[in-house]
């Protein structure tokens, strides 16, 4: 179930980014998710998704 909203946070976020906007606010009642993205857990985790998501994030 996380993966399912982690595809949709990075959908999200690319399309954002495709009109311009760099700068992307994430909400989402997944707590755990929000927990992840923001506090960095993201770059060691084993999930694709979440590295992908931690390096988007860096681009900015």
């Amino acid at each position: 179930m996380l993966s399912y909203f982690l595809t949709v946070v990075i959908s999200g976020v690319l399309q954002a980014w495709k009109k311009g906007f760099r700068k992307v606010v994430i909400k989402s009642d997944n707590a755990l998710l929000i927990d992840i993205i923001g506090n960095d857990y993201a770059a060691d985790n084993n999930l694709s998704e979440l590295r992908l998501i931690h390096d988007l994030c860096k681009q900015i």
